[in-house]
């Protein structure tokens, strides 16, 4: 594509390239995790192209341990997928934005574009850049602290590798970890359990949140987008741990064989955040009560920010849905958030994107309760981790046929990129209509 053509002139349709892209990365990783110096011992095809699509859309459900199945080689393989696969879509999220004619003002001024056909390649290509670097530093400066911990704890090599491997998995809100049990032995732990919960917060939020927060000094204003998920993240993580803390406390086989209360409410913070999308657990999912794996459920289906690394239906989809629920309660025919209208275009592709997510929800568990022999609660439970591509599970993972791994692969595949997708098309044929001056609400 020449210099001066715009991101409209694609000869592909920008979706369809991305999904393209991620199954090809999928395939090539599997590949790659099958080679004698990723193993450490015998790995089928079907496992090894599992993991590489869990890698890859950043969820973290796996069928083998990571530590101990893999190589220095083979982890290293999962962490270039997973960050592969999680600035791959946060980037193109960013393009897909610029590419509708959206807006980004940071403090570094990425891109001023005002409308569909003035974005240009070369502001494109320097947002990319951005993009990947702000990454890099914030999993550099994450790196420290766990360093701090797991050097003294491992040695210099293989606490210098927890360490990077850690923060890369969590920022990309990814879940993978070298730990047979995830961060069980970390519970109680206040470094691991800030800078891990911090990492994946960060990232989950977004690039223009994190842009829109460095200028906020100068500018002492907040795009929509940021105050969205700011509040929603403040409300969901604050009731999560307190449900999850309040439903646990005396559950003797999480919570309450913690000795403490610090110690519960470090690992309830944990358990109430890391469903949007981390995929970390410092207790055992398969114990929690009923009610907690509701709860959970709950935080898998809302997800993230609309341009960070996880996935769910996303936090400004789940406040444009109860913003139109309060305006037709109080019948209103307009629909606002903060003050600020919500367009008709914002409301169709959050009711694409939640339709989306419970057909999938509903159809994964359907096909997941003829293929496996468990309980309803464990199969909608996988389901819902999946299409969230959160990676929790209370159990069912590393006992799935080879029917249900692949109806899980799926889920992570479409739960990972349909989101996007749609909000791209539904996007697009609005791309026409007049721009509003104002800030606009980013779904997807």
């Amino acid at each position: 594509m020449e210099q001066g053509k715009h991101l409209r002139a694609w000869p592909i349709n920008p979706p369809f390239l991305l999904a393209a892209g991620f199954m090809v990365l999928i395939l090539v990783g599997a590949g790659l995790l099958k080679l004698p110096f990723s193993l450490n011992g015998a790995l089928s095809w079907g496992d090894a192209l599992f993991t590489s699509a869990s890698a890859v859309t950043v969820t973290g459900l796996v069928v083998t341990e990571i530590g101990t199945t893999f190589s220095f080689w083979g982890q290293l393989i999962i962490l270039l997928l997973i960050q592969a696969g999680g600035l791959g879509l946060m980037t193109f999220a960013v393009l897909a934005l610029l590419a509708l004619g959206g807006r980004i003002r940071g403090r570094q001024q990425l891109v001023a574009s005002g409308g569909y056909n003035e974005t240009h390649p070369r502001d494109l290509k320097r947002t990319a850049k951005e993009v990947v670097g702000l990454a890099l530093i914030v999993e550099g400066i994450a790196l420290v602290p766990l360093a701090l911990v797991w050097i003294p704890e491992y040695g210099w090599l293989q606490g210098l590798w927890w360490s990077l491997f850690h923060s890369v998995s969590a920022f990309n809100n990814a879940g993978f970890t070298l730990s047979p049990d995830s961060l069980m032995g970390y519970a109680a732990h206040p470094v691991i359990n800030a800078v891990i919960s911090s990492l994946y917060l960060i990232g989950g939020a977004g690039f223009i949140v994190i842009v829109g927060l460095l200028d906020y000094p100068r500018t002492r204003s907040l795009n929509i987008n940021v105050k969205v998920v700011l509040l929603g993240t403040g409300i969901l993580s604050i009731v999560g741990t307190l449900m999850i803390f309040q439903l646990e406390s005396d559950n003797p086989a999480t919570l309450g064989a913690l000795p403490n209360l610090s110690d519960q409410l470090w690992a309830a913070w944990l358990q109430a955040t890391t469903p949007r999308t981390a995929g970390f657990n410092s207790v055992d999912i398969g114990s929690v009560t009923q009610a907690t794996a509701l709860v959970l459920m709950f935080l898998m289906f809302i997800g993230a920010g609309a341009n960070g690394t996880g996935s769910g239906i996303k936090m400004a989809t789940l406040f444009v849905l109860l913003a139109a629920t309060w305006a037709y309660l109080r019948q209103r025919r307009t629909l606002t958030l903060f003050s600020q209208p919500v367009s008709t275009t914002t409301l169709l592709k959050a009711l694409a994107v939640a339709v989306m997510a419970v057909t999938g929800i509903f159809m994964g568990t359907l096909a997941l309760s003829m293929t496996e022999d468990a309980g309803l609660l464990a199969v909608a439970f996988e389901a819902t981790s999946a299409i969230g591509t959160v990676g929790l599970t209370r159990g069912l993972t590393a006992e799935l046929s080879g029917a249900g791994q692949a109806i899980i692969m799926v889920l992570m595949f479409v739960g990972r990129l349909c989101p996007l997708t749609v909000a791209y098309l539904v996007g697009s044929a609005f791309a026409s209509s007049k721009q509003s001056t104002r800030s606009e609400l980013e779904i997807g």
